[in-house]
């Protein structure tokens, strides 16, 4: 294993190995324009960026931040983020739970009358969507830090409750993330503990701060201390606060002093190890560092990331072939003659038309291969199994198929329903996108398990197949299953119509779903 990861830290990079980056954003807001303003959540904030940095992060501070301020603040952050990266992310300020989704608000959000809770989701920053784009970075750990567990700025000031009444709500983090929350689900942080308590930081930032960067204090045992001396103070006030935390952490993390986040995860099995070296050959994504694994994995053709690893080489293999051809032979024959862009959009044109005809949906027959149409070609795939892949859309192929097909070959998307459907029980056509440009089309039925618990079986355009099993809560779903010996998780959101969800996999995959 060692040799493949050298030789692919050579191909990365011929010349020096780039060291890890340890990065925080940390953001508190005070003063809120037009709900209830907070007193301490910028002191923290203050007090936690100067602890962070004094133990070796790149600290980004933020302080009553609007709207487009925290946006910006957030992009920033993932940009500064690499591969193999430490990532934190503290948040202390105002937050609410919506449909199981839990919602970070801005110092200018306004306090609606009548637009409900569709305005609060699309004015805030959700936290599952923040750690997802961490993720996407490829940041090796991420501890999101978030005191934002008060009582529900918006139950007075709309005559009605929008989103629950107070804290926020259990989330499922992302693999290698450890989320911690200052309260537990429903309950209320305290700012302070009595009229006589002039601390300047909250009950919960202020037994977390002396914590962080102590010798040999690993981070779980860390956050064990904090919750029972957070829960101790709070119950000497007749008061309940147990903070919660949300572990995806593979092995054990520590704060060092005059060091970040350090992760030391315990011995690999053979399995997992071969996991770890096929992510980092599909990271570099060349020829050579796919061969590279495959030789040194010769011996395990059964394993699934050998046999995915040999599908991708195959792919980059045919892709390259016509050009080695053309150089290797003395008489190359003349190249065909490529249709114009007018000619392929046409091909698209006619394409839509035919979805559209047998209603798939492909909206409007404009000749661009939009998400709509691409949902609508994978919909026609699903529905009649025809032997076509999705880099086939807008081919002469796929199109004289289509022509072929009658209209009951793909059913009409039903109407939505008066009250929408947002429960994830039901048929479903997806285009699954993968690191290495790998695409796949499938499709996947849920049923309901009892309770808020979901059974799916799914199957893909590469001869894949399985089950899922998960929960939903509100509009968000969590569901884990394997491909082959590799497990993996899935994380996604239904749409408000209840018609289409999205999604992304620990295997690094993005999905984009519509209803059958």
């Amino acid at each position: 294993m060692f040799r493949l990861v050298l030789l692919l830290a050579l191909l990365l990079c011929p010349s020096v190995l780039r060291a890890e980056n340890r990065v925080a954003l940390v953001i508190g807001n005070d003063r809120y324009a037009e709900v209830p303003m907070l007193e301490k959540a910028v002191a923290d904030a203050t007090a936690m960026a100067a602890r962070l940095s004094g133990v070796g992060f790149r600290t980004q501070l933020v302080t009553d931040a609007g709207r487009r301020e925290m946006n910006l603040a957030v992009a920033e952050f993932t940009a500064r983020l690499q591969p193999g990266d430490t990532a934190v992310v503290f948040y202390a300020g105002h937050g609410v739970e919506i449909d199981g989704e839990n919602y970070l608000l801005p110092a200018d959000i306004s306090a609606p009358s009548e637009v409900g809770p569709a305005y609060i989701e699309g004015e805030s920053i959700a936290l599952s969507r923040l750690l997802d784009r961490i993720r996407a970075t490829g940041a090796r750990t991420t501890l999101a830090v978030i005191d934002a567990c008060r009582d529900n700025p918006f139950a007075e000031s709309t005559g009605r409750s929008i989103g629950s009444a107070r804290g926020l709500g259990r989330i499922a983090a992302p693999e290698g993330t450890f989320v911690v929350f200052s309260a537990g689900a429903g309950q209320q942080a305290l700012d302070r503990l009595n009229a006589g308590d002039g601390n300047t930081n909250s009950v919960f930032t202020r037994s977390l701060l002396p914590k962080i960067g102590a010798p040999g204090l690993e981070l779980r045992q860390m956050i064990s201390e904090v919750r029972v001396e957070v829960r101790n103070l709070a119950l000497g006030e007749n008061h309940a606060q147990f903070p919660a935390y949300y572990d995806e952490l593979l092995g054990e993390c520590y704060f060092s002093t005059g060091a970040a986040l350090a992760a030391h995860a315990a011995p690999l099995t053979e399995s997992a190890s071969i996991r770890v070296d096929f992510d980092l050959a599909r990271q570099v994504g060349t020829e050579a560092a796919l061969r590279a694994f495959l030789s040194t994995y010769a011996d395990r053709k059964d394993d699934f990331s050998v046999q995915l690893a040999e599908r991708m080489l195959e792919e980059t293999s045919v892709t390259e072939a016509p050009e080695r051809v053309a150089t290797a032979d003395p008489a190359p024959k003349p190249a065909p003659v490529q249709p114009s862009a007018d000619d392929r959009r046409e091909v698209m044109r006619a394409t839509q038309a035919e979805l559209n005809r047998l209603g798939c949906y492909a909206g409007g027959v404009d000749g661009i291969a939009g998400r709509r149409t691409q949902a609508a070609f994978a919909r026609f795939i699903a529905q009649t199994s025809a032997a076509l892949a999705q880099r086939d859309l807008s081919s002469d192929k796929a199109l004289a198929m289509l022509r072929a097909a009658p209209p009951q070959a793909a059913p009409a998307q039903p109407a939505p329903a008066t009250a929408p459907q947002l429960s994830l029980v039901g048929s479903w056509a997806y285009v699954a996108t993968c690191p290495l440009f790998v695409k796949t089309i499938g499709s996947v039925t849920y049923r309901a398990s009892g309770g808020n618990g979901v059974i799916g079986n799914w199957n893909d355009s590469i001869d894949q197949r399985g089950t899922s099993r998960g929960t939903q809560s509100g509009r968000t779903f969590l569901v884990k299953g394997s491909v082959g010996l590799v497990p993996f998780s899935e994380t996604g959101t239904v749409s408000a119509d209840g018609q289409s969800y999205t999604s992304t996999s620990t295997m690094g995959c993005r999905v984009a779903a519509n209803r059958m």
